[in-house]
């Protein structure tokens, strides 16, 4: 009996082992479970994506990622992804005030096309950084923007801050592109001294009395760069007039400053891209008005 329960005692250990050492096929982890990130573009069924498809991708050759990505955004930050009611409203701001203008200006949607970046990343809320700024937008070697805060987004005429936040943002970020792609004169960046990290510490109008647009110009010769183009861009010539009137009298250090970097910016598009700049301002302007409801 003793040697029974002894064999029947191995037989039973020797099943479990075999049982044990079943190998499982191995889960997939590299795809992303639907809905986050994991949905093919769907230009069929999908109206954003074919949207998408129609307005960006076919002219200028741009993708969009609107579905949730973790790899896509910085992992140490509490982000959502937009809200899709949200989506074409945005991206049809960017396609009408940023991108159209260029394309009217030049006679071809060739340049936007060549020069603009060709992945978007858009995300529903902000995103708040350490030192207690928000980052609106951001891009990546001239190849992707993440675009912040579209859960925000409203075109109506009270809520234009919020569209001309964003079109800023995209004129800002496609600055740097064209900018490294052919730099602007080194001359520009010693029209003004009293570039700082600590840039946030400072106001927008104390910025202009030092020669500075905005106080991110502050930054660094780059931002203070795009920062003009930006802003003479959004804000049209009425806009920026009144914030020229921070800066002081018309022969104060501060207004001058400004004026001078107005001319570089002006100049650099003339004699580097060919673009009439007061022109494209006047169309971005126009567009911008007309985009509202």
């Amino acid at each position: 009996m003793k040697a029974l329960n002894s064999i029947i005692l191995s037989v039973l250990f020797a099943t479990v082992a075999m049982v044990s050492c079943k190998k499982e096929k191995p889960l997939n982890l590299t795809t992303p479970p639907p809905g986050l990130g994991g949905d093919p573009v769907d230009i069929v069924n999908n109206p954003i994506d074919k949207w998408i498809y129609d307005s960006l991708t076919v002219p200028y050759n741009i993708s969009v990622k609107y579905k949730f990505e973790p790899w896509e955004v910085a992992i140490d930050r509490t982000l959502i992804p937009p809200d899709t009611s949200k989506i074409i409203p945005q991206l049809s701001a960017i396609n009408n005030i940023c991108w159209q203008p260029y394309t009217d200006q030049t006679g071809s949607k060739t340049f936007v096309a060549k020069y603009s970046p060709k992945n978007f990343v858009l995300v529903g809320s902000w995103q708040y950084d350490y030192n207690g700024t928000i980052t609106l937008g951001q891009a990546e070697g001239g190849s992707k923007i993440s675009l912040f805060g579209l859960n925000f987004f409203s075109r109506l005429k009270k809520d234009s801050a919020i569209v001309k936040q964003g079109v800023h943002t995209i004129h800002h970020e496609f600055a740097h592109i064209l900018h490294q792609n052919v730099m602007y004169p080194a001359d520009y960046k010693s029209i003004t001294g009293g570039y700082t990290a600590t840039w946030f510490n400072t106001t927008d109008a104390a910025a202009r009395k030092l020669g500075f647009i905005t106080a991110y110009s502050m930054a660094g010769p780059d931002e203070d760069f795009v920062e003009m183009i930006a802003v003479l861009l959004t804000e049209g010539p009425g806009g920026y007039a009144t914030m020229l009137k921070d800066a002081g009298a018309a022969t104060s250090v501060g207004y001058l400053a400004i004026k001078a970097k107005e001319a570089k910016v002006v100049n650099y598009f003339k004699t580097i891209w060919g673009i009439d700049f007061y022109a494209l301002q006047t169309k971005t302007r126009a567009a911008f008005v007309g985009f509202l409801q």
